[in-house]
């Protein structure tokens, strides 16, 4: 992935982010993106590897949908 495209997702999810979530949330979120920091790549699972971001999506969806996904 060449800067630009990465540039273009960090606009993306920064508009998307700005636009929906209230500040009170925000402020929650600020603090608990900390843990994405020290997130180690390299002990992802094969299967997560291995998904597009679109199955990654769909599979988050439906798991907080029926309630697997513990949040």
């Amino acid at each position: 992935m060449n800067h630009e495209e990465i540039n273009e997702v960090i606009a993306y999810v920064n508009q998307k982010y700005n636009e929906n979530v209230p500040r009170p949330v925000r402020f929650v979120v600020r603090k608990k993106a900390k843990m994405i920091e020290k997130f180690d790549s390299s002990e992802m699972p094969s299967s997560l590897r291995n998904c597009t971001v679109e199955q990654y999506i769909e599979i988050v969806k439906n798991a907080l949908r029926d309630g697997s996904l513990k949040l």
